[in-house]
């Protein structure tokens, strides 16, 4: 029996990839992909259980003397999001195009 030693590039190579930077490139891009993806999906479930936008929580977050824990926790959880999906398409641009 013929024990067989492979190394990253091979191994990456017969999968079709150029090198093992492309090969992360691409790996990276799915991954925030992903994220993006759930990111979006959970924003936009907050903004329809709240029936609003992230502007319109933001100015009722604003207001002193309105107290609504439930709203500021939404709000502070919708711009995680928000600034969270910047983040992740500023990193994918960084990326560039597969």
């Amino acid at each position: 029996m013929q024990s067989n030693i492979y190394t990253i590039e091979e191994v990456l190579k017969n999968l079709g990839y150029p090198d093992p930077l492309v090969a992360a490139r691409l790996q990276a891009r799915m991954i925030l992909l992903g994220r993006l993806s759930r990111y979006e999906a959970a924003m936009q479930q907050l903004k329809t259980k709240w029936n609003c936008s992230l502007s319109e929580l933001r100015a009722h977050y604003q207001v002193q003397g309105s107290e609504d824990s439930a709203a500021d926790d939404a709000y502070i959880e919708l711009q995680w999001y928000a600034d969270a999906i910047e983040t992740i398409k500023a990193q994918l641009n960084a990326l560039g195009k597969p």
